[in-house]
């Protein structure tokens, strides 16, 4: 009894720790006896989301809208059973490609789901496998074929007929890219390098920088920072795991963190991907791990959840594939093993502000801010400081939960002089909240109504006419010769409060002097200016 007690009791400490900052939702593991590969995500037009799951006989769709029941609604099989399977989408179709089969490339279609899902085509005209694919702005890169490993171009523009526009194989195997705009980082493999290249030309791709060797490693995969400077590169031999590259300069490969890896056991690393400040990783026999990078060259451990929990020795087990894009915040694992984890990252802020300003223009304030990530974000109450204290003055409705930047903004207005302090109160559905740091404006309003002389003046052919509103009003500005006939019009709208200047082009009018009127409610006044040829 005594040693069943103490089993239980380690059980349960591992469990708290392989737990770390991770909420387990689901695991369905419906083809234990076959084996399991990649996984990516998908989310139909209804919201409804999806694992696209790589089983190594074929292509598991389940519906993880419901995150503690996921639902498998279709099945693709491959043609050959390989342990390698990997899956992008684009539009309503999953591409598919596997390795050391003869499967080629597998277009699924989507657009039936959630009751199904069928294979559209299958085409083996320019490879029968691949590693690797991925997919970027309506072009696919399918990479680590026969016949040299290189680099398939191919346009999705007719989905499920695409067409190659290069076969690139410059930079011999390739085992995995990540691409952006008409950009590819290339990972070499065996080679031992990581390559820029341009393909901004599809058929003719050409090579920007090459990182050092970084001798006994295998360039294996990575993904870039949201701000596409740093490179986070996973090798797949056990020796550095993560290493980052500073790309700010694109002609030159910065190593800035040469080495991180996990601070217990002998885990290899296999797949990265970057949501906000956080790099979400598929760590084999360490599960899923994510790593704050907010600071890219000093990264942090934020959560673990161990799909592999047996041991955490250098073995090709565990956790093969990582989504973390789905819109509910939930992150898909694929583990070799044991199949599709739905688990929830706590660690992540609800809502990443990455921008706050006030901008004064006269008699209000311009409050802008800008987010990078949102989750079950219901919105923004804007506060303004009086005296001691900070008081709600507008509400600005937030955008759910989203992995794509956003743009807010607000104005405050009818000020008197002075300066003002805000905040922003951002509420989550479920009632928390959290605060903005504190900013500042000084307001310094328009006085009164008000036309100043031209300048030039005398003039020839053009000069410039200021004015200052106090408010809000239509504003009426034109051009009089001394017959009292208008010769033009300058301004005729409503106008808000602030200052403006306006240009006077005379040259198609003889020589003279002219009136300038400007009229806004009860406010009329006059200028004289002269034109001399």
């Amino acid at each position: 009894m005594k040693i069943i007690i103490l089993f239980f009791l380690n059980s349960i400490s591992s469990l708290l720790i392989a737990q770390n900052n991770v909420t387990f939702l689901s695991n369905l593991n419906q083809y234990s006896s076959v084996g399991y590969n990649d996984i990516w995500g998908y989310v139909d037009g209804s919201g409804n989301e999806y694992a696209l799951l790589g089983v190594e006989n074929g292509t598991s769709i389940v519906n993880v809208t419901n995150p503690t029941n996921p639902v498998q609604v279709a099945f693709i099989p491959g043609g050959t059973t390989s342990v390698w399977r990997d899956i992008k989408t684009w539009g309503t179709y999953a591409y598919v490609v596997s390795d050391y089969t003869s499967d080629g490339l597998q277009i699924i279609d989507l657009s039936q789901l959630p009751n199904t899902a069928t294979l559209a085509n299958q085409i083996t005209t320019w490879f029968s496998r691949a590693h690797n694919i991925f997919i970027d702005n309506g072009f696919a890169y399918v990479i680590g074929t026969e016949g040299g490993g290189g680099m398939h171009i191919l346009d999705l523009s007719n989905p499920t007929n695409p067409t190659r526009t290069a076969y690139y194989t410059g930079s011999g195997y390739i085992h995995d890219v990540y691409v952006w705009d008409d950009t590819v980082v290339v990972c070499d493999g065996s080679s031992q390098v990581y390559q820029l290249i341009n393909v901004s030309n599809k058929s003719n791709p050409q090579v920007i920088s090459t990182s050092a060797s970084l001798p006994g490693i295998y360039a294996h995969s990575g993904w870039m920072s949201e701000n596409k400077r740093y490179f986070f590169a996973c090798e797949e031999f056990n020796v550095r795991d993560l290493t980052i590259w500073d790309l700010q300069d694109r002609n030159s490969w910065d190593l800035v963190v040469s080495s991180w890896q996990m601070p217990t056991g002998n885990s290899i690393i296999h797949n990265c991907f970057v949501r906000g400040n956080y790099l979400h990783i598929s760590y084999y026999t360490s599960g899923y791990v994510v790593l704050d990078i907010s600071d890219p060259v000093n990264p942090q451990l934020a959560g673990q959840y161990d799909t592999y929990p047996s041991n955490d020795g250098g073995s090709y087990d565990g956790a093969w594939g990582c989504y973390p894009y789905l819109p509910s915040g939930n992150t898909l694992i694929s583990d070799i093993e044991t199949g599709l984890y739905v688990l929830h990252f706590d660690g992540e802020v609800p809502v990443e502000l990455t921008s706050f300003t006030a901008i004064p223009n006269n008699n209000s304030v311009r409050l802008d801010w800008k987010t990078a990530t949102e989750k079950n974000n219901q919105g923004f109450e804007i506060q303004r400081k009086k005296e001691n204290s900070f008081y709600t003055i507008g509400f600005v409705e937030g955008k759910g939960t989203t992995t794509q930047p956003q743009q807010y903004s607000y104005i405050d207005e009818n000020l008197d002089n002075g300066i003002y302090e805000y905040r922003l109160k951002q509420i989550d559905f479920d009632g928390s909240f959290q605060y903005s740091d504190v900013v500042n404006s000084e307001v310094v309003a328009v006085a009164g109504f008000q036309i100043e002389q031209n300048y030039p003046n005398p003039f020839n052919p053009s000069t410039k006419i200021r004015f200052s509103l106090p408010e809000k009003n239509f504003v009426n500005l034109s051009v009089f010769n001394l017959l009292g006939e208008k010769v033009t019009e300058l301004v005729n709208e409503i106008k808000d409060s602030g200052e403006y200047e306006v240009s006077f082009n005379a040259s198609s009018l003889p020589s003279g002097i002219y009136v300038a009127k400007i009229s806004s409610g009860e406010f009329n006044k006059s200028i004289k200016m002269s034109l001399l040829r």
